[in-house]
């Protein structure tokens, strides 16, 4: 996606992302920080669209508006921790799949409100036991806490809603059949090339043992 340039997909689909913010998060077993990027989407229906996008697993995820009672806080809840909630009224159990804090690395574009370069931001993802909704919350400060309902985007739901894939295309998958196929080649050419005859015809006075192969190597063979 690019900053100000119009996504449109399918009616009533139409968003023009307004600003990102990349995140990054320090995993003390694998000792390496972990990265995602948040994009803030203008004009549909004028609500606060995010679209989510892993750098590690490359899920590409919407977030819109939504209410949960009772308030969810992302510094309250812990990892497998599983909670009751009514999220837009419907009440259901939710386990938590993610908890922690990210560290705004980048910013750029503009925001409907106050972010900062530095700034820790609290979240949690929570996913319906049982069933497949998901469920975004996340604290800025003491007075910013925000829940989203979240979906995740495959690349038909992407051209569905902005009108073309957005996520990275993965050239790893192409890399390693490219591997491949140069190792069956090299291997065809290898097995292919001058080997020891098998098949002649002696001359007269020979026997087959008599004949010469076309192999270099041992055997009497040319090159000897």
């Amino acid at each position: 996606m690019r900053l100000g340039r119009h996504l449109i997909g399918e009616p009533p689909w139409r968003s023009m992302p307004h600003g990102v913010a990349v995140y990054k998060e320090w995993d003390p077993e694998d000792r390496k920080f972990y990265h995602w990027e948040e994009w803030e989407l203008l004009g549909y229906e004028n609500l606060d669209f995010w679209v989510a996008y892993d750098h590690y697993s490359r899920e590409v995820s919407l977030y819109w508006p939504a209410t949960s009672e009772p308030q969810l806080d992302p510094t309250q809840l812990r990892q497998h921790q599983q909670v009751v909630a009514a999220v837009d009224g419907h009440q259901r159990t939710w386990r938590v799949v993610e908890a922690g804090a990210g560290t705004i690395d980048h910013l750029e574009g503009g925001f409907t409100y106050d972010i900062t370069h530095g700034q820790q931001v609290a979240y949690a993802e929570l996913r319906e036991v049982g069933g497949p909704h998901r469920v975004v919350v996340e604290r800025f400060d003491d007075r910013v806490l925000d829940t989203y309902a979240a979906r995740t985007l495959d690349v038909t739901a992407q051209k569905q809603h902005f009108g073309r894939r957005i996520a990275p295309r993965s050239w790893r998958g192409l890399l390693t059949a490219l591997a491949v196929l140069a190792f069956v080649l090299i291997s065809v050419v290898t097995c292919g090339g001058p080997g020891r005859a098998t098949d002649c015809t002696p001359r007269a006075g020979q026997t087959v043992d008599d004949c010469r192969t076309g192999y270099g190597g041992g055997g009497g063979g040319i090159g000897k």
